[in-house]
């Protein structure tokens, strides 16, 4: 959908604490923990970071992509071989299933109402469209879903409409699409359109949902954060304070609190930044277990 210009509105995002990463991504609260899991591709880094701002930091064997949280509370990650399990005692990652690639790394990720994972990769020099959209399944298994991908991105599960939300924020694609999936099989030939970026200031990168159904996905390059209704109409703009904001993430003890990773660009930008805002995030399935009725 094109023409609507959104409400534009300052926010209140304000850096979490002093640690900044090279390119912070892939936001994740941890209910049990209350912390925020999140990683830096580039700095090679696995990062928790508690509501005062103090964070821990741990460095990852391979170059990560994404963290999502285990039925158990341990960190999942994305690296460039493989998905990793990460046991916070001995500071040990385990790998619990091997990536059908080479030559990639992982990206982005989100969990379905079933405990799946659903994860992309892409080429790390950004160049070849070898990105492919993949499901892990609570018992190890990795399904290729799409392939042909170059910068895949925007990954979030709609629950109550039983699809999920991808991007592809490549400079040359820009386009955020829904995929309809039941019982984990995704319909391929369903697969629409739901926003294309080019008349705005950023693309398409990380993304979440709130309890009203909205989609909610970081403006890289653009310094905005931007609010969809489920139909795609640009509802909210939202300006960030770095020009590299890259995935957004509902947190805090009531889940209103937004967290929001960055990228280092043009000498500015890399903090964890969060702001207590208006509305409430979605719930959130670990991997490996579907939610209660």
């Amino acid at each position: 959908m094109t023409g609507e210009t959104g409400d534009q509105h300052t926010s209140g995002f304000a850096p979490v604490g002093q640690v900044t990463a090279a390119l912070g991504e892939s936001p994740v609260w941890s209910v049990e923990e209350q912390a925020l899991w999140w990683v830096d591709i580039d700095g090679q880094l696995l990062l928790r970071t508690d509501p005062e701002g103090q964070t821990r930091t741990w460095t990852t064997p391979e170059m990560p992509g994404f963290v999502q949280l285990s039925t158990d509370g341990a960190p999942v990650v994305g690296m460039e071989t493989g998905i990793f399990r990460f046991d916070t005692g001995p500071a040990t990652f385990s790998r619990i299933a091997d990536l059908p690639q080479i030559g990639v790394r992982c990206n982005d990720a989100c969990t379905d109402s079933d405990g799946r994972l659903w994860f992309a990769t892409m080429d790390p020099e950004n160049r070849k469209p070898i990105g492919t959209l993949f499901r892990l399944d609570p018992d190890g298994s990795i399904t290729s879903i799409l392939n042909g991908l170059l910068t895949a991105n925007g990954l979030a599960w709609d629950a109550a409409r039983a699809r999920l939300y991808f991007s592809d924020c490549h400079a040359t694609v820009q386009t955020v699409w829904t995929l309809p999936v039941e019982n984990g099989i995704p319909a391929l030939d369903r697969r629409a359109e739901f926003r294309i970026f080019n008349d705005l200031p950023g693309r398409p990168d990380g993304a979440a949902l709130d309890a009203d159904g909205a989609y909610w996905i970081a403006g890289v390059g653009g310094a905005e954060l931007y609010r969809f209704s489920p139909d795609g109409t640009l509802m909210e703009r939202h300006a960030i304070p770095f020009p590299a904001p890259t995935k957004p993430a509902f947190g805090g003890a009531d889940g209103r609190r937004i967290y929001l990773t960055s990228a280092h660009r043009d000498g500015a930008g890399g903090a964890l930044l969060a702001w207590d805002g208006p509305v409430r995030g979605a719930r959130t399935t670990p991997y490996g277990r579907k939610t209660p009725a």
